[in-house]
């Protein structure tokens, strides 16, 4: 056990400099996470700090070895000893791993391999109460970006103008839409299904009112380990993942878009709802970039935020190619539409990393989870920014107002895209644990 301990501690050691204290949101991120990403999150740690793990490793193997030449049953030692296991038994000395750290990791993987296990064996039973459907539109698209601060979009006030589409277009735009959870599973959870519960989630609503459901995703393919989120994906009528597309080499976001385009110019008598999972600004951003423009950047310190703000432009770009399409059907067919867009979580700056960075930390800040939220349709005919507090576990029932669907579930519709303040139900603002201020940082003088 003492071996595992250790070798435990240096194996986190990188990850608990950088990130900090190990918390139930990383550990059940792990079964949502394929190999590329996998791959991707092990080139953000510092090779210092990846020295700092393997030097652990072979000094803890030269401890064992010397530990024949030293007497470790005088006083000294067991007092020392004793000191040290106490120390970190009950103290957090650097913010990483301890044996508090080693028995609270133990704890959240037995918890989240049990609920993987649940999963696997579940079977989703629609429990919707539909009372009425009167589909405004023909054809709805839910666009899920992944990891965009609201406050890095230039249409809620930020310096570098990196939305042009979304800053001249008709829609309604909500400024105060805040996520329920610190990454993609948790975020997700709520925003799918209705008070999380996996029989009420919202492509099954769509499907027992009688649409037409696709799901197309840019993230990994399922495989042994299903979570919350895949199940629901797996509730769509169609489904797509861009990563078992051998025809496309490079899985650009915009990929998704064409093939919406495509699932629109089959002709069908039903309404149809398209979910496009996208991965939009996840970390790293430069690796998001199809343009290669973001190499002229020249301050280094903060080269990585500017490739965040243009992973941003990028997802304006695909979002305005989106409703090229769908206008232009609109046009040739006569079928109207409507589009909603909405990021599952943000992140928080990480000014330990040299360029600084932007990541899912365990102590995220209130920015972290203020996130964009936006719906434009074929009969808009203004703008409108709605102030609000809205949160991302009242979006099922917003969604189910949105494709005209009426439920004895909700007793009232408290809709996401309405004016006031919606109640904190979930105590999602308990998540927050950095207290201080973490804007946007401007890079507009760059």
């Amino acid at each position: 056990m003492d071996i595992l301990y250790f070798f435990f501690l240096c194996f986190y050691a990188p990850i608990g400099l950088l990130y900090g204290e190990i918390n139930e949101s990383f550990v059940f991120a792990i079964w949502g996470t394929y190999g590329s990403e996998a791959n991707e999150f092990a080139k953000t740690l510092p090779l210092k700090y990846l020295i700092f793990s393997l030097s652990s490793i072979v000094l803890i193997l030269y401890f064992y070895k010397i530990t024949e030449k030293i007497n470790l049953k005088s006083r000294k030692t067991i007092i020392m000893l004793m000191v040290f296991l106490l120390f970190t038994a009950l103290t957090k000395p650097i913010g990483i791993a301890t044996t508090h750290t080693f028995d609270k990791s133990i704890k959240l993987f037995k918890q989240s391999y049990d609920d993987v296990k649940l999963y696997a064996n579940t079977k989703i039973q629609p429990q919707w109460k539909i009372e009425r459907i009167q589909p405004k539109y023909k054809n709805f698209v839910v666009v899920i970006g992944e990891s965009a601060r609201r406050d890095y979009f230039e249409i809620y006030g930020y310096s570098v103008k990196n939305t042009p589409f979304l800053r001249q277009v008709h829609g309604t735009f909500v400024d105060g839409y805040s996520t329920v959870g610190l990454n993609t599973i948790p975020s997700l959870k709520f925003a799918l299904s209705h008070n999380g519960n996996l029989n009420l989630n919202i492509v099954d609503l769509a499907n027992q009112a009688g649409f037409e459901t696709f799901w197309l995703s840019n993230h990994g393919k399922f495989s042994s380990f299903n979570t919350r989120n895949t199940l629901v994906a797996k509730r769509a009528k169609s489904l797509y993942f861009l990563i078992d597309d051998k025809s496309i080499k490079e899985k650009w976001d915009t990929y998704l878009i064409h093939k919406a385009g495509e699932i629109l110019s089959q002709k069908s008598d039903k309404n149809r709802v398209i979910f496009i999972h996208t991965y939009g600004s996840h970390p790293k951003a430069c690796m998001r970039l199809k343009s290669k423009d973001h190499l002229n950047y020249t301050d280094k310190k903060t080269f990585e935020i500017n490739c965040y703000v243009k992973t941003i432009e990028q997802t304006d770009n695909d979002l305005r190619l989106l409703y090229e399409i769908l206008e232009a059907n609109r046009q040739k067919t006569g079928e109207s539409f409507s589009m909603i867009y909405f990021s599952d979580h943000g992140l928080t700056h990480n000014y330990k990393k040299n360029p600084i960075q932007l990541a899912v930390l365990s102590n995220p800040s209130k920015e972290h989870f203020g996130i964009p939220l936006l719906k434009i349709s074929s009969d808009d005919t203004e703008r409108k920014m709605i102030k609000n507090e809205s949160f991302s576990n009242y979006f099922p029932q917003s969604f189910a107002h949105w494709l005209g669907i009426k439920t004895s579930n909700f007793n009232e519709i408290s809709n996401v895209f309405d004016a006031g303040n919606q109640e904190d139900s979930l105590n999602a603002k308990a998540l927050i644990k950095n207290p201080n201020p973490d804007p946007a940082i401007d890079i507009s003088k760059q």
